[in-house]
């Protein structure tokens, strides 16, 4: 049996895990890390039920994470309800829940970033920051929120002076878009439930052109994330039902200035070039009077 005191230290067994797991395992495994209060009151039959896979195989999901079977995780997930039931962080969540509105949505912005800045790779982060500054050319993309995303990326390279576009979710298929897409170019696509099918598809053709990718997913074991080259998890929980967006914004401003302080010269250059462009275009036009 792992040795597990925390929730989070649970839900890093399972990202860790997911990845080497067969597809029905890994659907429950998303479910697990998504209901993780809710799992403990689950029979294997329910669970089965809510994630179309078999009994047999959520007995077998649990001994690949290192459990004896189902019921020794479901012991775990108890002991780890009632410890956060009781714990401080709980009674602290309580509070901020009664909070007004301004409040409660900050508090759990800040959270969502600190637990992202938290859990994000730093070999991940540098490796990324470099293929972006090496590329020819990055192109981002996504679907619902994470198209703004997408273009907020494409616009944050463009001001360190890197050749950036975002591509259009209103073409027939964004996979048109990547006949222009070559080997080593860096194709960045932000993921978030409702995941799309065409992100998916995006990811596995640019691969296929020898470009290397990237998801910005809410989860490791988010579809995107399995199929990208390099993949990072960022905290999107919200009080609406919509994600929320400012951890996303952080972790994609901090991969510009990582190569802005790495190529200052470059940056330098194009900060230079973009306020020229910017003076002349707020000169005073004389007037016609």
């Amino acid at each position: 049996m792992p040795d597990i005191t925390t929730e989070m230290e649970l839900r890093e067994l399972i990202t860790r895990s997911a990845t080497d797991l067969p597809p029905q395992q890994r659907a429950i495994a998303d479910y697990l890390l998504e209901n993780v209060q809710t799992v403990p009151f689950l029979s294997i039959p329910e669970l089965a039920r809510r994630t179309g896979a078999s009994e047999a195989t959520i007995v077998r999901f649990a001994q690949r994470i290192g459990y004896s079977g189902f019921g020794e995780l479901k012991m775990e997930l108890v002991e780890l309800l009632q410890n956060r039931l009781g714990s401080a962080d709980s009674n602290e969540d309580s509070e901020v829940l009664h909070e007004d509105v301004l409040d409660s949505v900050a508090a759990l912005e800040i959270r969502n970033i600190d637990k992202t800045v938290e859990a994000t790779d730093r070999e991940t982060f540098h490796r990324v920051a470099e293929a972006l500054f090496s590329s020819q050319f990055t192109y981002t993309f996504g679907m619902g929120v994470s198209a703004h995303l997408a273009e907020l990326a494409a616009y944050t390279l463009t001001q360190i002076g890197l050749r950036a576009t975002c591509l259009s979710p209103r073409f027939t298929s964004p996979r048109e878009q990547l006949v222009a897409v070559k080997p080593g170019d860096v194709v960045v696509v932000f993921s978030f439930p409702p995941y799309s099918r065409q992100s998916l598809h995006l990811i596995s053709d640019a691969d296929d052109k020898g470009a290397l990718t990237v998801a910005i997913c809410d989860r490791l074991t988010a579809p995107a994330a399995g199929l990208a080259r390099w993949a990072f998890a960022v905290k999107s929980d919200n009080v609406m039902f919509t994600n929320a967006v400012a951890a996303v914004t952080v972790l994609f401003n901090a991969l510009a200035a990582e190569i802005a302080n790495r190529h200052r010269d470059h940056a330098l250059e194009a900060f230079a070039h973009i306020n020229r462009v910017l003076g002349e275009a707020t000169d005073v036009m004389p007037s016609d009077r």
